[in-house]
């Protein structure tokens, strides 16, 4: 049996993959224990989503981890997504973007800018 809290980011996890499929973006869990570490969601080759179920907040550190797995994916975007406490409703969480990942996206909705 696995310990509680990877059961409550197991939950999180799901809940994410549940509410991207439900908005038609196509969204499985990646297996634990990857040899690389490349995020927690798989949506599309050029992006990691890592999600964190967590009593306190690290910004710092785990931004810093999503720049290492997205070396480890050769991915340029890369999400967040934090679970706000109390809520089971993912449309409540934030999704928190690098800088990189955000000059990409800008890059992308407006080139000519």
């Amino acid at each position: 049996m696995s310990s509680p809290e990877k059961q409550k980011g197991d939950r999180a996890e799901r809940a994410v993959v549940d509410w991207l499929t439900s908005k038609g973006i196509p969204a499985h869990r990646i297996r634990a224990g990857s040899p690389d570490d490349i995020g927690d969601i798989e949506v599309h080759p050029d992006l990691v989503v890592e999600v964190k179920d967590r009593g306190k907040l690290d910004l710092p550190a785990w931004v810093r981890a999503l720049a290492v797995q997205k070396a480890n994916k050769d991915a340029a975007f890369g999400v967040i997504v934090v679970k706000k406490r109390g809520s089971s409703n993912v449309t409540d969480w934030s999704f928190v973007v690098d800088a990189p990942t955000f000059v990409n996206l800008w890059k992308r909705i407006a080139p000519e800018a």
